[in-house]
């Protein structure tokens, strides 16, 4: 290619570009913004809703760009520096989700978890809720001493998703698959009569 046509193609941009300003139009048929409507996304910024309203006759798509072109962003990205993770680490697991989101202010509880689950730190298991009925609490209970699921437990007595969708905590429970889960746990249901 030869100069003249580089020199042809800035001289089209730029009378293209002087068009553009003279008629107050993009080549697409879009209005130019004004100084006017930037002074309103500066101002009401990070509002977005507010501009929105203040300038109707902008898409959204519009107005996002224009504020990035105008260096206005969202918060910025947090990365996560080794000694955070290693807070991470140490708090995760047993820690008061209070306590945790208080020693990382920059993040929600939501990346906060984001992160752990990326690192691969997990919380600790909690016990199962009682329910009132002693034999099926006491079944809860060895349950979680052997770290044993609800799927694990449906699995392992094909019950389907009986355990996994715990309507016996509200509804009368089938004893039968409860004998089959405490003699499964090493354990048997005995009757103790009231005299």
């Amino acid at each position: 290619m030869s100069l003249s046509y580089h020199s042809r193609s800035v001289a089209f941009a730029d009378r293209a570009r002087d068009q553009t300003t003279k008629e107050g139009y993009t080549i697409n048929g879009d209005k130019l913004w004004t100084e006017d409507e930037r002074q309103i996304a500066r101002e009401r910024w990070p509002n977005f809703d507010d501009i929105r309203q203040a300038l109707p006759h902008r898409s959204r798509i519009a107005i996002l760009a224009q504020c990035r072109k105008m260096g206005l962003r969202k918060k910025a990205h947090h990365v996560w520096s080794a000694a955070e993770v290693s807070k991470l680490r140490r708090l995760y697991p047993a820690a008061a989700v209070e306590e945790i989101c208080e020693a990382f202010p920059h993040s929600s509880w939501a990346n906060i978890r984001k992160s752990a689950r990326y690192h691969g730190f997990r919380r600790k298991k909690r016990p199962f809720k009682p329910t009132g009925n002693q034999p099926i609490d006491e079944m809860l209970t060895r349950l979680f001493e052997a770290n044993i699921s609800f799927p694990e437990l449906d699995k392992e007595l094909r019950t389907k998703r009986y355990f996994q969708e715990q309507r016996w905590r509200y509804a009368r429970p089938n004893y039968n698959l409860f004998v089959k889960a405490i003699e499964l746990l090493d354990g048997e249901l005995t009757v103790r009569w009231r005299e």
